[in-house]
Order: C-alpha cells, then structure tokens, then sequence
C-alpha cells in the first residue's frame, strides 16, 4: 500500500527554520505574559462539543470538527480557546481571589477553505483576564500586545477596536432575536454588508440607514468618535454605554501612543462578545494577526455564575508571517555558536565530558564517531550544515585531555584544555558565556 507523504489539507508539517521561529514567538510570548502577572494553563485538545455550541457563533460552529466518541458523546476539537479557559476556571479556580490571569498556547482546528495565513490545524498563544470588569483590564490587553511585539521587533501594525454592544443595542432595539443578531454579525464580519442589512430591513421598525452609515464610518480620532457619538449614543442605554467606553478605551490608548482607529465594521467571529473588541491588523495582509476582548456573559452562559472578562489571542503563523514581511525574523533568531565534535576514538566518557563542558555553556554540540579518512568529508558536511566550528578530539587529544577546535569562519585552529573550550569558542564566535 502507498502511504501519501502529504499532510492533510489545510495542515502543514512546520520544520526547522520555521519551527524555531515558532517556539521563540510562544517561549517570548509566555515571558511577556509572565512579566504581567499571567500564569500557563494548559487545556485539553478535546472538548465536549456543548462548550462551544453554545455561544460560538455562526462562523466558529460552521467550521469546527465535531465527533462522538466510543461511548456515544459529542466532542470536538477545539476552535479556540477562551471557552475551554473559562471551563477550566468555573471547574478548578472559581474559589480565587480575583481577578484570574491565564495565559495559554497550543493547536486549534477549524474547517475552513485553506488559503494564504489561513490553515484548518494553527497555533496560538493568547491570555485570558478573569473577573475585572474595568477597563483596565481591556488596557493592559493592549499594554501586553506591544511588549510582546516589541520583544520579537515587530512595528507595522496597527489596532481596529469597536464596542460590539453599540450594534447589538441597535438590533435588540429592532427585536431581532439573539440568533437573528448572531447571523447579521456573521454577515458583516464576513464582509456581506448588503446581505446583514437587507436582514435588518426585513424586521418592521427597523432603520437600516442607521446601521448603514455606522458600517460607513471609521473614526481616527477622539473627535470623530464624539461626532459618531453624539448622533447616536442617545438611541438606547445600551447603546450609550458602549460608546462611552469605546471614548475612554480610545483615548487612553491614543494617549498611550498606539496606532490605533475605531472601526464600526469590526464584529469578530465569535458571538459571545458583550463590550469592547479589537483586532491587530499589518498593512501587507488582508486578514488580522490577532484580536480578542470582553466576554462578560460567557460564565454565566457555561455555569449561571456571572463573572466579568476579556482577553486575546495571537496567531502564531501570521505573526511569523508579519515578521517575514517586515524582513525581521532575524530578531527570532536566537545566536548561539554551533559546533560538530568529531570523535575519531571510541571514548564515549571523554567526548561526553567534552560535549557536557561545552552544552553547559549554551553552545550547540553535535556528536559524530568517525574514523579518519572520514574527517575531511565531516568537515564539508559541517560548512554545508552552517555550523560555526568542528571540534575534534583523537588519541593525542584524549592523552593530553584537550580538544582540537576549528572555526570556520576565519578557518583558525587551536587546541586548548577541556576546561577552556568553552571559553575559547565564546572569544572566537565574538559574544561572552551565560555564564
């Protein structure tokens, strides 16, 4: 039988160098998110298909992967992951003071059509903060993003931010019922403007040139928001309260210096959204690199216990994409000297002792066993390879217990005692040990 050698359509095999870009993008975020007070929870692939029925949305339940397990219950694979963090808090960290910060990474999965940024298995990192309902929280969001970006050196991008509370307060003044709001904001956040509003004219009373010319309307400065404010904030309370937080979320970040506009087209997929949204966008891509907010039903929706919260999530693919584009992987790129150590005896305590002093350094060390007429072809196969230098280690070598060290570069060779290979490599690759 033939085996395909082809990954599974919309899934990828992720192999060096992009799979060192990935784990630098989770091991900086989880430092970031770290620094914030954040701290890991890690969350089963598996989930009972309810968790996610629930308040998905149209887009999200459309597209998940949806099975039943030998014992007959419905599960899926997850889509995303704020639904299984809440899980795990109303299970395991209700009792906690509050507020709860997680922060997460890992694998989702969404049959949707494949194409460019868009996979149907993709990772993500992401933090969820649990039981404060300020707008600090939403703040320290953005706070977050940019030192992460700012730690992997990504510049061009910008913030989309809405109240997704304005639309629905004009949809429920409508008497569209949730369901029917569900599907009007899945249109919209589709881009199929004219289908969500014949939707809405279809309700008798409804003003659809209302929505119209909010879906019209980008405001880039806190004037333009007060302008759009004060020709509808007075339409329901609902509807004034979104706009009033949308004002100070976005004067505060405007005065925090991000590049950030309000955008009145911006839903989000996902419906359990009740206040502030935002998405990050990059001028070379027309799909976002990331995007969350505030979900302060979602709780009481799983479990009947109202607690506030908000939260983001980062796609691992589209940031190393951003940064492609930028021409700035290089800042994922973690500089540590290579070495091939070649032994042409069969000492293993002495090549161990050898490879241990240099490893404990942080130097990067691959072993091979050889015999000599074989060196010269290691020593093409280490060039080829892009390590920084070959060591070698011989009879001669193991009865003075030193080490040959040759860097490639300059094509400069010494031998030095064990105890001094490390230091010696570190002078010559130009930077100083971790130690």
């Amino acid at each position: 039988m033939k085996i395909p050698l082809e990954p599974a359509r919309g899934t990828r095999d992720i192999l060096p160098p992009h799979s060192e870009y990935y784990q630098q993008v989770v091991s900086r975020f989880s430092e970031i998110a770290e620094l914030y007070g954040y701290r890991l929870a890690v969350i089963p692939t598996i989930e009972h298909f309810e968790i996610y029925e629930a308040k998905s949305g149209p887009g999200i339940s459309r597209s998940m992967y949806v099975f039943q397990d030998k014992a007959g219950r419905t599960m899926c694979l997850r889509p995303e992951f704020t639904a299984s963090i809440v899980r795990a808090y109303l299970k395991h960290l209700i009792a906690r003071p509050k507020p709860v910060k997680l922060y997460y990474y890992g694998q989702v999965f969404r049959y949707d059509e494949p194409q460019f940024g868009r996979y149907r298995e993709f990772y993500q990192v992401g933090v969820e903060y649990i039981g404060e309902p300020r707008i600090y929280a939403d703040i320290e969001l953005f706070q977050l993003v940019r030192d992460f970006y700012r730690s992997i050196g990504l510049s061009n991008y910008s913030f989309r931010v809405n109240d997704i509370s304005i639309i629905r307060g004009l949809l429920s003044k409508w008497k569209l019922s949730e369901e029917a709001q569900d599907e009007v904001l899945h249109l919209i956040d589709k881009g199929e403007i004219e289908k969500a509003l014949n939707s809405v004219s279809s309700y008798a009373g409804s003003e659809k040139y209302i929505l119209e010319e909010l879906l019209e309307t980008k405001a880039l400065t806190i004037e333009d928001l007060r302008h759009v404010h004060r020709k509808l904030g007075s339409l329901t309370e609902v509807v004034a309260s979104g706009f009033s937080r949308l004002i100070e979320l976005f004067e505060a970040l405007l005065k925090l210096g991000f590049r950030v506009y309000v955008d009145f087209r911006l839903v989000r997929g996902l419906a359990y959204y009740t206040g502030i949204i935002f998405e990050i966008t990059v001028p070379e891509f027309n799909l976002s690199i990331g995007g969350g907010g505030r979900y302060d039903t979602l709780s009481q929706l799983l479990s009947g216990i109202e607690t506030p919260a908000t939260g983001f999530s980062l796609g691992v693919e589209r940031t190393v994409l951003a940064l492609e584009a930028e021409k700035a992987l290089e800042n994922l790129s973690k500089p540590r000297p290579r070495v091939m150590l070649v032994s042409i005896i069969p000492d293993v305590a002495f090549v161990d002792r050898v490879s241990t002093k240099m490893r404990d350094s942080g130097v990067v060390v691959d072993v091979r066993f050889t015999y000599k007429q074989k060196l010269s072809d290691l020593l093409s196969q280490a060039v080829r390879l892009g390590y920084d230098f070959i060591a070698i280690v011989g009879e001669s070598e193991l009865k003075e217990q030193k080490v040959a060290v040759k860097y490639l570069k300059t094509g400069t060779q010494k031998t030095v005692d064990v105890d001094a290979v490390d230091r010696l490599i570190f002078e010559s690759y130009g930077t100083a040990s971790k130690q």
